[in-house]
């Protein structure tokens, strides 16, 4: 499996605090069935603010270094969404955006409660850029989670959504699970990624998560979220799986 989003880079974030916490969390989630991860260390957000690639993209190859390629750990980040992420992204490669596998995709983040009223304009801009949004946990955001139509509508515009195993397994509680099936039913649900911080408090789950969703949303959902769309993403493809009508599907977790 591909994790898409995964804070293993040591030190920098709230992710593990050395390179002995951060191997070890890489290895567990090889053990639990992952040979890709993408790093994806908070930038620009209050407290870790990230900003200078080079350091972490020094991190990422001790790491890789350190776990001999089991799994691979690829470049990217979780970036903390703002009104001037266009201008952060025209500074290309000497800016302190890294899109995932620095390719098409840019994982992003809206901070609990703030949804800036400029969002579908920027996201737009981004569009027009060739750079595809992916917006990190919705579910756990009150905003989208509470109204599911303000993602609905960022999706209309061009973004693709991530959900959490732990979201689907309920670790984080009922409203972002009910969101989970909600945003499935809709067809807003492109990729599950474990958003591993820790063995100990968030450890990676992605396995479970997908025998969850085998279960639950049927084998198609399940290879399209965990491997078709995770790989043409690395790819800079367009994601091919997705549901065609989404109102369609009652099912849920």
């Amino acid at each position: 499996m591909i994790d898409v989003h995964f804070h293993c880079l040591p030190g920098i974030d709230d992710g593990p605090a050395d390179w002995a916490e951060a191997v070890a969390l890489c290895r567990a989630a090889a053990a639990d069935g992952a040979t890709t991860l993408v790093a994806t260390p908070h930038v620009l957000r209050d407290g870790w603010l990230n900003e200078d690639p080079g350091v972490r993209d020094q991190l990422i190859l001790k790491l890789n270094t350190l776990l001999g390629g089991k799994p691979a750990v690829l470049a990217g980040c979780e970036y903390a969404f703002s009104s001037d992420a266009v201008e952060l992204v025209e500074r290309g490669a000497g800016g302190p955006l890294t899109t995932l596998n620095r390719g098409r995709y840019l994982l992003l983040e809206f901070l609990p409660g703030v949804l800036s009223p400029s969002t579908n304009a920027v996201l737009h801009e981004l569009s027009l850029m060739d750079v595809i949004p992916v917006i990190a946990h919705p579910e756990r955001n009150r905003r989208f989670s509470g109204d599911p139509g303000h993602l609905e509508r960022l999706v209309l515009k061009g973004a693709r959504v991530q959900i959490t195993a732990g979201s689907l397994l309920g670790d984080f509680g009922d409203a972002p699970y009910e969101a989970c099936q909600e945003f499935f039913r809709r067809g807003l649900v492109h990729l599950v990624a474990s958003d591993a911080h820790s063995i100990s408090l968030r450890p990676p789950r992605l396995s479970a998560a997908r025998e969850r969703v085998r279960r639950n949303w049927g084998t198609d959902a399940e290879e399209g979220l965990f491997e078709t769309n995770p790989r043409a993403l690395l790819r800079s493809e367009p994601l091919p799986w997705g549901k065609e009508d989404p109102a369609a599907s009652g099912q849920s977790l």
